[in-house]
């Protein structure tokens, strides 16, 4: 059954039918931070244009992302969607840059953090990491669980277990969006969860981030791409959404 989708709020930005809340770095922590105040498993989206379009391809994935308590934008081409829309956000608000964010935040509200997905190893290597760099960060487990419905128990026990509240899941767009919400009724503990994509490989350092330079340009995609050649075929969506954005614009004329 499709997802009941999130009315629009006032100044929210809508890029090809997919709702994208027009807030900076700050904002959704701020949100992050208030959603832990409130009874509830609530679901943080970390957009990106291949995602819109994935979406734009089935109403259920449109559906979730849009019910979803908070979808940031994590794509520079999200960004630019929004210029040429004519509603432009601040800048991108990644799931990398945001996650030792929300490990201050649960250090100071001595809120546990669970990280979920990723390569055998490499969440332990984050949790590590974050902690090297958060003092009094509690990391309440860590899992390398695959997204199948066969380990959804498994995986539920140990974060309910953990007594985390917060959940950073590493499997990918959409994959880790679709665990969110097929199982966040069953996480009786935690009160966020994220979708955080890559952001376990970057901060254990396994993958390099793009020097600043290109972060500020909005071109850390190009860089991504010099490391990792195979991702030229995913790429090739990006001038689809595009034209397509283009053309709402255009059609809303």
């Amino acid at each position: 059954m499709a997802a009941v989708e999130k009315p629009l709020k006032t100044g929210d930005l809508e890029v090809l039918g997919v709702r994208v809340d027009r807030v900076d770095a700050q904002q959704a922590l701020n949100s992050i931070n208030s959603f832990l105040d409130t009874p509830g498993c609530k679901q943080v989206v970390t957009l990106n244009p291949e995602y819109v379009m994935q979406a734009d391809r089935d109403p259920v994935l449109k559906g979730l992302i849009n019910k979803s308590e908070l979808v940031v934008a994590d794509g520079m081409g999200i960004v630019w969607a929004s210029r040429l829309l004519g509603k432009p956000l601040k800048g991108r608000v990644t799931g990398t840059g945001l996650l030792p964010e929300i490990g201050r935040l649960c250090a100071a509200r001595e809120t546990g953090l669970f990280l979920l997905g990723g390569q055998p190893g490499i969440a332990e290597l984050t949790a590590m990491k974050l902690r090297e760099q958060i003092e009094g960060l509690e990391i309440a487990g860590v899992s390398c669980n695959d997204p199948g419905k066969a380990t959804d128990t498994r995986t539920i026990e140990m974060i309910n277990e953990s007594g985390a509240g917060v959940l950073a899941v590493a499997y990918g767009c959409p994959k880790q969006d679709y665990w969110i919400n097929r199982t966040r009724e069953r996480l009786t503990g935690v009160r966020v969860a994220i979708g955080v994509g890559g952001a376990f490989d970057f901060i254990s350092e396994q993958t390099p981030r793009a020097p600043r330079i290109f972060r500020r340009a909005g071109l850390e995609w190009l860089f991504r791409l010099w490391l990792e050649p195979a991702r030229a075929r995913r790429m090739v969506v990006l001038p689809k959404f595009g034209l397509r954005v283009l053309g709402s614009r255009l059609k809303k004329k």
